[in-house]
């Protein structure tokens, strides 16, 4: 791989997690100071700066090395920053590095209206997403901590009040590169990912991880049905020539389409767990998610689980292996096909309809 004028001088800097990955493409590591430790951002070269692809979470060691690049490698300063999607370690810093350089904010704005609400600021907003968690089976004390703090300090950041939109099928033209924007939906209600043909590389954000599979949840806000939207994101990511894959977590990584498919592979067989725990007198989503998962140590563990198994019943139900029964106080769900009877994923036909 070549050596290019960026290289050398981040080699002098010392312990800052910069790197480049391809000639005139960086990758940042950041700290992250809630549940996954790190995450990765990327910078390519863009005329006489860099544009930035998410930005990291906002925590004063984030910051902190953010500080020492723009004072070092990247006091060129930033032409765009690009956030592929709403949560904190993703969206976190871009109003703070926004108001540093100057760099537009370029985000989709379904995004940002989520990222508002996972502040939940309101009496009628935390009233509903209280109710919300009650219904699907979430004590209510649990309920009550997470919509009274741990939805805003694990989930809500500082919200960019002004941005430039980005649409899917645009071509970006970044320095010598032009990348395909990507809108892609499950993980969050519609992701970025830049991709660049003559590199065969793929810039994933959430929506593509090697060693982890991002979370697929149904919240009182946001994605109303996102596993379909992420079973058709993985079938259009599996049609690119994907040579490396640029992800949030861990690694870069080559394999991008098998994992596509891998990815499939994980949510049939999780499918198949709901429906064969799912038991004949009914379940709410909490029990249910508690007997695949089992059970979990902390609200905010509870109510991710919760939301991955509505992601997960909503599809079964759309596939006929289900049904849901509504009382003015909850919803539970029961099986109306055998645990035998499995359903069936692939990346190719009609997968949910």
């Amino acid at each position: 791989m070549s050596t290019s004028r960026a290289t050398s001088v981040i080699d002098g800097l010392v312990e800052l997690p910069l790197k480049e990955v391809l000639p005139g493409i960086l990758m940042f590591t950041l700290p992250v100071d809630y549940g996954i430790d790190h995450v990765n951002i990327y910078l390519i070269r863009d005329s006489e700066g860099w544009c930035l692809f998410d930005t990291g979470a906002d925590c004063e060691a984030a910051r902190a090395l953010w500080l020492r690049a723009l004072e070092g490698p990247l006091a060129a300063g930033l032409t765009r920053i690009i956030v592929s999607h709403h949560h904190p370690d993703h969206l976190g810093l871009a109003v703070w590095l926004h108001e540093r350089t100057g760099a537009p904010i370029l985000i989709r704005e379904e995004e940002v209206a989520v990222a508002r609400q996972t502040h939940v600021v309101s009496i009628d907003d935390r009233a509903y997403c209280i109710d919300f968690m009650c219904r699907h089976g979430v004590a209510p004390e649990d309920a009550h901590q997470v919509v009274g703090g741990v939805l805003q300090s694990n989930m809500a950041c500082a919200v960019p009040t002004r941005v430039e939109p980005l649409e899917a099928g645009q071509t970006l033209h970044i320095g010598d590169h032009a990348f395909d924007v990507l809108v892609l939906g499950g993980h969050s209600i519609a992701q970025i990912c830049l991709y660049e043909p003559k590199l065969k590389l793929l810039l994933t954000g959430d929506q593509l991880l090697e060693r982890i599979t991002p979370n697929i949840g149904v919240w009182p806000y946001g994605e109303t049905d996102p596993l379909p939207r992420y079973l058709d994101s993985l079938r259009t990511i599996a049609g690119l020539d994907i040579e490396y894959v640029l992800p949030a977590h861990h690694g870069v990584y080559h394999a991008g389409v098998e994992r596509a498919h891998g990815l499939v592979a994980h949510h049939q067989r999780a499918l198949r767990k709901f429906l064969a725990r799912l038991g004949e007198g009914g379940m709410n989503a909490t029990e249910l998610g508690y007997a695949v998962y089992g059970a979990q140590s902390d609200p905010l563990h509870a109510y991710l689980a919760m939301g991955e198994t509505l992601a997960h019943l909503l599809w079964l139900q759309r596939a006929g292996h289900v049904r849901h029964e509504e009382t003015p106080a909850a919803t539970r769900w029961y099986p109306v096909t055998a645990a035998s009877e499995e359903p069936t994923l692939t990346l190719s036909g009609d997968m949910s309809r």
